[in-house]
């Protein structure tokens, strides 16, 4: 009698259902608490990335700019050495006003949206901020309806959930 083996090894089996690709956003956001809250409201749908500098976000943007699907951009960034303007002005290819660090010397083109999450929209008008290369701006505290419709007017693939 022969013996048969089987097919396969059970621990080779492939998973019969894959796992949703999921949009990668990259916050740029120096304050703790307001990752930790944004981290909370957007995990559900989103990978999330965090860069607390201006210096991590050139890094993120080198290392995973292909993957990232949206750019939600702090204006302020405290202990940076470029503000979110100045970061978002470098990363849509325009010329620096001023003498870039090292780190952020010839940085690649980023043509995904960004949105500026900022508390600082009364010191700009939402033209002014666009005018520096965001496609949005939302007001801090951010207002996670306002939010979701901007990402989901950006045509991202997932909403953002409540929990």
């Amino acid at each position: 009698m022969k013996k048969v083996a089987p097919l396969t090894d059970p621990s080779e089996r492939r998973p019969s259902i894959r796992p949703e690709k999921r949009d990668l956003i990259l916050y740029v956001e120096d304050d703790d608490e307001n990752w930790d809250v944004a981290e909370y409201r957007l995990s559900r749908s989103f990978d999330m990335l965090r860069a607390p500098t201006s210096e991590r976000a050139c890094h993120w943007v080198r290392e995973r700019g292909a993957e990232i699907s949206v750019i939600l951009m702090d204006i302020e960034l405290r202990g940076s050495e470029l503000n979110g303007t100045e970061l978002t002005e470098l990363l849509r290819g325009r010329p620096a006003k001023r003498p870039l660090p090292d780190y952020a010397q010839d940085m690649p083109l980023v043509t995904k949206p960004i949105i500026f999450v900022t508390a600082h929209g009364a010191r700009y008008s939402d033209v002014e901020l666009m005018l520096f290369g965001a496609d949005k701006v939302i007001a801090k505290p951010v207002n996670f309806a306002a939010l979701n419709l901007a990402l989901t007017s950006l045509q991202l693939s997932h909403a953002t959930r409540r929990r």
